[in-house]
C-alpha cells in the first residue's frame, strides 16, 4: 500500500507540525507533500522524510497568507493520483486534496479555516483601511467557503482534535467527526514537575511569583485580557512565543510584564515550570501548550469555551472564567489564589491522557477501520 501525508505548509513548527511528526512513524516510507517547505525551521524527523512541494510557489513563502485565493489549486495540481491512502492534516486546504479514484483519505482536521467562517472578522479589523479591500476579501472569502465545503466531500473519514473542532466540521461541512487528541511530550513536562517540586529557581523569575502565557500571540488567543488582568491585580505576567501582537503587548503591558521571545527549549521548560499557573484566555480548537503546563506541574486558568473543556478538569488541573471579560479573569485568579489546591498528582493523570503514545495507538485504530469500511 502506497502512503503519502499531504501537510498545508512547513514552515514553523508549532502544534499542527507536532501531529505530523507524531504521525510519520505509523508509515516510515510514506513522503509529504507541502505547499510551502522551509527545511531549517523543520525537526530532523520531518527533514529526513521525502517531501514533496511545488518549488515555483515556494519562493513565494513570505508571502503565502495573501496567496489565500490560490491555494486550492495549488493543493489540488499535487500529483497524489497514484497513492493508496492520503492521510491530511489541516487548518487550511490541505484536506482538499485530490486522491486517486480507489485511494481512501483520512484527514486529521485542526479547524476549518478560521479566517473564512466564524473568525473572519477578526482577521479583517487587522487589514489596512483601503477603500474597496474589505468588499473583495467577502468576496473571495464566500468563494472560499464553498471551494471549502465542496472538497470536503474528498474525504472519507474526518477526525478531529477536539469536540470543538468536531462541531465545527458538523456545522461547515455536514460531517461526522472522531476525536483524537492531538499528541504531547507528556514525558518532557513530567519530568519539569518532579524537579519542580524539590527546585526554588526553576526559571528566569522566582518560582511562583508569576503566571504565564505562551504561544503564537494573535488576536483570538486574548492575550490582552491576560495582560490587563494582572495589571489590574498588580502580578507579574511573562509571554512566552512571538506573533503579530507582540510589540502591542509590550507597549500594552508595560513593567508588568516580561516577554520572553521565542524561547529554546530550556527556557520553555523552566518558563513552564516555575509559573504559578499557566493562563488560557481565548477561544481555541485545543491547547496543546495547556497539556504541556499541567505535565509541568502548573495548572490552567481557561475560558469555559472551545478546546479547554477537552482538558481542563474544574478543580484539578485548573479553573475556568465564563466570559472574555477582564474582571472574570480578575476573579478566576483570585479564586485560583484563596480556594485552589495545587494536587501534583491530578495534573500528571490527567496530561497523560494526552501522551504521544495515546495518539498513536488511536490514529492506528482510525485507518485500520477506514481501511477495512472501504469497498
Amino acid at each position: 500500500m502506497k502512503v503519502a501525508f499531504v501537510h498545508d505548509w512547513l514552515v514553523t513548527c508549532r502544534g499542527g507540525e507536532k501531529v505530523l511528526e507524531a504521525l510519520l512513524p505509523l508509515f516510515p516510507e510514506a513522503p509529504v507533500f507541502t505547499l510551502f517547505y522551509d527545511a531549517e525551521k523543520m525537526p530532523e524527523s520531518i527533514q529526513r522524510r521525502k517531501i514533496f512541494f511545488p518549488a515555483g510557489l515556494n519562493r513565494l513563502r513570505p508571502i503565502r497568507k495573501a496567496l489565500l485565493p490560490f491555494l486550492p489549486a495549488a493543493i489540488e495540481a499535487l500529483p497524489l493520483f497514484d497513492f493508496d491512502l492520503l492521510i491530511s492534516t489541516s487548518s487550511c486546504v490541505a484536506k482538499g486534496a485530490l486522491p486517486g479514484p480507489l485511494a481512501s483519505h483520512l484527514c486529521y482536521i485542526h479547524s476549518p479555516m478560521r479566517y473564512v467562517w466564524d473568525q473572519r472578522n477578526e482577521y479583517l479589523d487587522r487589514l489596512p483601511r483601503i477603500p474597496l479591500l474589505r468588499t473583495l476579501i467577502n468576496r473571495l472569502s464566500a468563494d472560499l467557503r464553498q471551494w471549502d465545503v465542496v472538497s470536503a466531500k474528498r474525504v472519507d473519514q474526518f477526525v478531529a482534535n477536539s469536540r470543538f473542532v468536531q462541531q465545527r466540521v458538523r456545522r461547515f461541512y455536514g460531517r461526522d467527526a472522531v476525536v483524537v487528541y492531538p499528541p504531547v511530550d507528556t514525558d518532557r513536562f513530567l519530568n519539569v514537575a518532579k524537579a519542580r517540586q524539590t527546585a526554588t529557581n526553576l526559571s528566569p523569575c522566582r518560582t511562583g511569583d508569576y503566571y504565564l502565557v505562551a504561544g503564537a500571540a494573535v488576536s483570538y488567543k486574548r492575550f490582552d485580557l491576560a495582560v490587563d488582568a494582572c495589571k489590574k491585580l498588580g502580578r507579574k505576567l511573562v509571554i512566552a512565543g512571538d506573533g503579530p501582537e507582540w510589540s502591542a503587548l509590550k507597549r500594552r503591558g508595560g513593567s508588568a510584564v516580561e516577554l520572553v521571545h521565542r524561547p529554546n527549549d530550556a527556557t520553555w521548560e523552566a518558563l513552564m515550570g516555575g509559573a504559578r499557573a499557566l493562563l488560557f484566555p481565548g477561544v481555541e480548537d485545543f491547547g496543546i501548550t495547556g497539556v504541556e503546563a499541567m505535565a509541568a506541574g502548573a495548572p490552567v486558568i481557561a475560558q469555559r469555551a472551545g478546546g479547554a473543556l477537552d482538558f481542563v478538569e474544574e478543580g484539578r488541573s485548573g479553573l475556568f472564567f465564563d466570559r472574555p471579560e477582564v474582571d472574570d479573569l480578575v476573579n478566576a485568579i483570585k479564586s485560583f489564589e484563596e480556594n485552589f489546591a495545587l494536587d501534583p498528582q491530578a495534573l500528571e493523570t490527567q496530561a497523560r491522557r494526552f501522551s504521544t503514545a495515546a495518539f498513536q495507538n488511536a490514529m492506528k485504530q482510525e485507518i485500520d477501520r477506514l481501511l477495512r469500511n472501504q469497498p
